[in-house]
């Protein structure tokens, strides 16, 4: 059983991981490691508690901090969002939050790309990371030849295949090398 640890740390790495809400790069509000909260709604679902204490905010509380996240400018640095915030989510709650994106995200992934469970872990968080990324619609319809070289156990393709536009160097080069290590058997280490 993969238990995804490379993953996360991939996209901890990349997403960050801010337990405060924040505007993404395209104006989303966004908490943990890359948690896009599309609505006030879905952000009262989420646990999280005043700035510094244990205590547990209410949905106004959550609310008006979405309003007001929501209301900024947007393309700032996610740290520039702090002030405008009352509330956060604890570790503890930004892990499983992370936890739970990832198997939503495996299980959709599973779902597109036959064989899933059999690829070596390696070659899962490839894809994970990628999903992530790109949603699981966007992994299978730009990345067709990818999707097909996985399906035939491919590795070496895959690592030719999988680099992403808009996405840093140094997370493409991780994402190919999660491919080259899953073609060889190798465990995965990620750190530069």
């Amino acid at each position: 059983m993969n238990d995804h640890f490379e993953l996360k740390q991939l996209l901890i790495e990349n997403e960050g991981n801010l337990c405060h809400m924040y505007l993404d790069t395209v104006g989303r509000v966004t908490v943990g490691v890359g948690h896009m909260i599309p609505n006030v709604h879905e952000a009262e679902k989420l646990s999280f508690v005043l700035h510094g204490c244990t205590t547990q905010a209410t949905l106004d509380q959550i609310a008006s901090d979405y309003a007001k996240v929501e209301s900024q400018q947007r393309g700032m640095l996610a740290e520039h969002y702090r002030p405008f915030t009352a509330l956060d989510m604890t570790p503890s709650a930004i892990d499983e939050l992370l936890s739970l994106d990832i198997a939503t995200m495996e299980a959709g992934v599973r779902a597109a790309f036959h064989g899933y469970d059999t690829y070596p872990a390696p070659a899962q968080d490839a894809l994970l990371d990628m999903a992530f990324n790109l949603g699981v619609n966007g992994l299978v319809t730009k990345f067709p030849h990818l999707k097909a070289a996985a399906e035939a156990g491919d590795w070496q393709t895959c690592a030719a295949e999988c680099r992403r536009n808009g996405i840093s160097d140094a997370r493409n080069e991780k994402t190919r090398t999660l491919f080259e290590n899953a073609k060889s058997g190798r465990s995965m280490s990620l750190t530069a």
